[in-house]
């Protein structure tokens, strides 16, 4: 109702600003037409009731008003300055997330969610698209950077799907030499472990012998004879 009431004084105050600022014409006729439709148009602005503005031309703004009312009673204080503060410093892309999704994501959040935050309700509030680039740099690896570096490519003098496009470049190359190292040393431990297991078997064929025991076990490793020994050293 509250609304409501604003609307009404609003067309009573643009009505009747329109009716005091009839155009003087030379045609005294036409002046009188102009002057008789904005004082009537005044008339019905001043007795028309607040539910009237309900009507199907003012109906969807005052919904959408009072939906925005709501939401701004309802939310965190400085709503608007956490989510865009949160985007710019923990809004890291995850290992198994493309660049390309990530910021799909954050586009999302900036033309969704930040656009429908209060206190503007409107598209005036988002991100630019140099605040997005910050935001995927902030997200990308060290690597990444360091080879935008190399290469000479400033992002900030590029487009946003170009930056996208080039770190994902970056991430599928490190992902195809990540392969070939894993697979190295892959090959490299199987090797290692044909060895001990080569080794083992000769051990269990009887190349263990005990001076002492038989084949028990090692002479190095006999226990009786490391208490002998330890015994004979103290005397």
């Amino acid at each position: 109702m509250v609304i409501l009431v604003n609307k009404k004084a609003s067309a009573i105050v643009h009505t009747e600003t329109a009716r005091n600022n009839c155009p003087v014409d030379t045609d005294p006729a036409h002046d009188a037409r102009i002057f008789v439709g904005s004082r009537t148009a005044a008339t019905i602005a001043s007795n028309c009731e607040e539910l009237d503005h309900l009507s199907e031309a003012h109906g969807p703004e005052v919904v959408k008003d009072s939906l925005n009312e709501v939401v701004k009673n309802l939310s965190p204080n400085k709503t608007l300055q956490r989510v865009k503060l949160h985007l710019r410093r923990a809004a890291r892309k995850p290992v198994d997330m493309s660049a390309k999704q990530h910021i799909m994501h954050v586009c999302r959040i900036n033309t969704e969610e930040i656009a429908r935050c209060p206190p503007a309700f409107d598209q005036n509030q988002c991100l630019s698209d140099d605040e997005i680039i910050d935001i995927l740099l902030w997200g990308a690896p060290k690597s990444s950077q360091r080879k935008m570096d190399r290469q000479g490519f400033d992002p900030l003098a590029k487009t946003l799907t170009e930056v996208a496009e080039f770190i994902e470049h970056i991430k599928m190359s490190e992902d195809h030499d990540g392969n070939k190292k894993v697979a190295a040393m892959t090959k490299k431990g199987n090797n290692k472990k044909k060895a001990n297991d080569s080794k083992g078997s000769l051990g269990a064929e009887g190349s263990k012998h005990c001076m002492m025991h038989g084949n028990a076990h090692d002479t190095s490793e006999c226990k009786t004879l490391m208490a002998q020994a330890k015994k004979m050293k103290g005397t």
